[in-house]
């Protein structure tokens, strides 16, 4: 009878890891997939200043400055819209300034990381929560 409780016990513990871990990686496959939907669905694949990095689990977004090309600010703001970034981090990669330095943010699934300068534009890098 022991044996079978233990069995139970280390059967049971054995199914909460790996749905655990399964869970980490399924988090860490919706992230990646959701920055590749959100890159589709606004038509930025292939656009200067959306590159999609560690297959699918970051994403860097650039704006053009003075001094460099990027994408449009429509198109970034489309594909955080398309990731669920909440309307309060979007107004505060609005009102960054180039002496504000590294700003970071995050919600739901995902961290972000920004600079500003008038000559490099925004800079945005994205990335899944889970890696």
């Amino acid at each position: 009878m022991y044996f079978g409780l233990g069995g139970l016990a280390v059967g049971i513990a054995a199914g909460l890891l790996l749905g655990a871990v399964g869970g980490a990686a399924g988090g860490a496959l919706a992230g990646a997939s959701a920055i590749q939907d959100a890159v589709e669905t606004c038509a930025a694949v292939d656009t200067t200043g959306v590159d999609v990095m560690d297959k699918g689990k970051s994403l860097n977004l650039r704006t053009a400055g003075k001094k460099s090309e990027g994408a449009k600010m429509l198109t970034v703001v489309c594909v955080l819209k398309e990731v669920d970034a909440p309307e309060s981090l979007l107004t505060r990669f609005g009102s960054t300034r180039a002496l504000d330095g590294t700003q970071t943010g995050e919600w739901a699934g995902f961290t972000a990381s920004w600079t500003y300068h008038p000559d490099n534009g925004l800079n945005i890098i994205l990335e899944t929560a889970n890696k």
